[in-house]
Parts: C-alpha cells; structure tokens; sequence
C-alpha cells in the first residue's frame, strides 16, 4: 500500500473525518466542519453492524525482530483503532511560501468522548477547540465563547494519514530499535515516489512498542524537487501517542 496511490474517493472520504481536515478547513470555523461531518454520516443509510476483528483489533502482544514488518504496522494500525483510551500529539510542517506549522493534541477518554485543540502557525493562524460527549458537540475559535451542538456523533476514532491504507510484505523494512516516550520501540521505514514521481520522495517511519505491539509514533516526510538551484518543498507530518486515560474530558459550558 502506497499513500499516493489510495483511490481518490477513498481519500477524500476518509478527509472529512480526520482530524486534518480541521486543521486545513481555514474559511470555516471548526465546530461548522465537525457538525456538517455528522450530519453527513447521520442522513447515511445504515446497515445491520457485523463486528469482525477490524472493529475489536488484535490482541496485543510483544513484537519480534522476526516478524513480518508490514503485519507488525497493520496490527498496531488496528490496535490503535480499537483503543478509547489515548492521547496523540500531531505536528505537521510545511515550508511553502511562507511556511506553516499546525499543532493538534487530541485525546480520546471513551468511544463517545474526545477533545481536540489545534494550533496554528504562519499564514493561518489560529486556535480552535472541539469537544465531543456523547452527542453534545462543544466548539470554539480563539478565546472566543463555546458554542454547543446536541445532534452530534462521535468522531471515528481515525488513524494518521500514513495509516490510511494497509501494507503487504517488502514494502516496509526493521531499521533498529528505538525509545520513544519511554516505551521501547521497533522503528520501521517505508519509502518510495508518491505516484510514480521520480522528483517526489516520501519517506515513513513507524515506531512499534515491542512489549505491546502499540503505535508509538509515525512520521511521513514528503519532499518534491522542482529545479536543481531552487530547496525542495517539505512537508512533515508526525504523530506521537501516549495510552491510558487522558485529563477528565468535562462539558465546557
């Protein structure tokens, strides 16, 4: 599985729902975003649930240096969308232009109660609140005061972008162990040209917990070349989650 090479419908669902969206979504507020989102998925029609493992995730369990790294990623992905008790800090980094640099802590204390906080840097600057407990939807911009939504449903527990997909075998490779937030960790790397464009790099790491076989922190660093006496344009995108139980998530209003 490539990133690049996901169908573009499958994407642009998939950024409806994430939390990337938000940070991008610059002309509306972030609570218009979230309850046009819910709104959406509420006028679904809905189909009678069957719970397989993609709901449930696997079990846990140690990682070796033997194991196939593109399982390894595939079962932290799905353990990780299993999880409800978990905090990730995302910062993403752009040097186009002017530069950017967005900054989201998102915790989730349940699978109906998640708060969200962006920050933004350069061009868009900004900072924007979300808060969801059950169906009562809680955001603001700035300082600015809570506005409060009660038709709202809870925010998929949705993975990073590096994520989206699933990978098959030789596309990822064991680069060494590492310690992150305490945990120690497998490092994994991907790379490759995100759709075929040799002047365009990506590059993915992943950093598997070896006792538990969690999501420690992924990086995606994208890089495009467009003349030889010009810098390339980078992006990078890092997310780095902590488990267990997040500060009490409480109604703001």
């Amino acid at each position: 599985m490539r990133i690049g090479e996901l169908p573009r419908l499958a994407i642009a669902i998939a950024a409806v729902l994430l939390p990337a969206a938000l940070l991008f979504a610059q002309d509306a507020p972030i609570g218009d975003v979230a309850r046009a989102a819910r709104a959406e998925k509420a006028q679904a029609p809905h189909a009678n649930k069957v719970v397989t493992d993609e709901d449930i995730g696997p079990q846990l369990k140690p990682v070796a240096e033997t194991d196939d790294p593109a399982v390894v990623v595939n079962n932290a992905a799905r353990a990780f969308q299993a999880d409800s008790m978990h905090t990730c800090r995302n910062e993403l980094t752009n040097n186009s232009g002017p530069g950017s640099f967005t900054e989201s802590v998102r915790e989730v204390a349940g699978p109906d109660r998640t708060r969200l906080v962006i920050d933004r840097r350069g061009q868009y600057a900004g900072h924007s609140e979300l808060i969801i407990i059950g169906n009562d939807l809680y955001s603001r911009e700035g300082s600015g005061p809570w506005a409060r939504n009660t038709t709202a449903a809870p925010i998929p527990n949705v993975l990073p972008e590096a994520l989206w997909g699933r990978y098959s075998g030789g596309e990822i490779k064991l680069v060494r162990r590492d310690v992150i937030g305490g945990a120690i960790a497998f490092q994994y790397e991907t790379k490759y040209h995100p759709g075929g464009v040799s002047n365009r790099d990506r590059t993915i790491d992943f950093w598997i917990g070896i006792n538990d076989g969690r999501l420690r922190r992924v990086q995606m660093v994208t890089s495009e070349t467009t003349a030889s006496f010009i810098p390339p344009t980078v992006s990078r995108d890092t997310t780095t989650c902590t488990y267990g139980p997040p500060p009490e998530i409480k109604p703001p209003m």
